[in-house]
């Protein structure tokens, strides 16, 4: 499989220590890819200036934006060193996926050593299930098939984690019946052939049944 960075969905002061390990991976020779389109058309241009300010100061000068992901092929990916998905609406970044059948596009390109960074909602839909954003994220969209890529094991995504969110978080692990990663926004995890290793200044939190368990820097799920 490939190597996949889920982060929670912070600000780049946050995300600095997982946004340095995600260059360490880069080809620097191609350019990097950034899919911004969980969020409004309106605010496309402003992204790009974001993803540029987030990883030029990085040595990443190179940065290509789809805000169109329709008749794309693993192909086409492979002209680019990754694929970063932004954050935004989940429900309607899923949608598109599924829609332009960009969601198989995706899981070839991962399960041809593909390199994708998922930020927030980005990183939502690579886990088993979206419905981890349901509190947050208005379905706005109609959609009605909820399960994600299902790329990080059997485990679902909780993005934007705060100790006050655990009582929605136990609700959901018993409602689903599925385990749940939760990342504070300063947290993120690296999962490749090696295991899921928690990448951040913050733990991150495990829950399975009734069972919370915190994962520090490094160390792995």
């Amino acid at each position: 499989m490939g190597t996949l960075f889920l982060s929670g969905g912070g600000d780049a002061g946050q995300t600095q220590t997982i946004d340095k390990r995600f260059v360490k991976e880069l080809d620097k020779d191609k350019p990097l890819l950034y899919i911004p389109i969980a969020m409004d058309t309106s605010q496309f241009d402003d992204c790009f200036e974001w993803i540029n300010s987030l990883f030029n100061p990085l040595g990443i000068k190179d940065i290509t934006m789809w805000t169109n992901v329709k008749d794309k092929s693993i192909q086409d990916l492979d002209d680019f060193s990754a694929v970063y998905i932004g954050g935004g609406n989940t429900f309607s970044l899923l949608k598109k996926f599924i829609d332009t059948a960009f969601i198989e596009v995706l899981k070839g390109y991962t399960e041809n050593d593909g390199i994708v960074y998922g930020g927030s909602a980005g990183a939502i839909i690579l886990g088993k299930h979206i419905m981890t954003c349901s509190h947050m994220d208005p379905n706005h969209v109609g959609l009605n098939k909820f399960n994600g890529l299902e790329l990080v094991k059997e485990y679902s995504i909780w993005c934007h984690y705060k100790h006050e969110n655990d009582p929605l978080i136990k609700k959901y692990v018993k409602e689903y019946k599925a385990p749940v990663i939760s990342l504070p926004k300063e947290t993120g995890i690296l999962v490749s052939d090696t295991g899921i290793q928690v990448i951040g200044t913050k733990p991150a939190y495990v829950y399975q049944g009734e069972r919370k368990t915190v994962i520090y820097h490094d160390h792995f799920i």
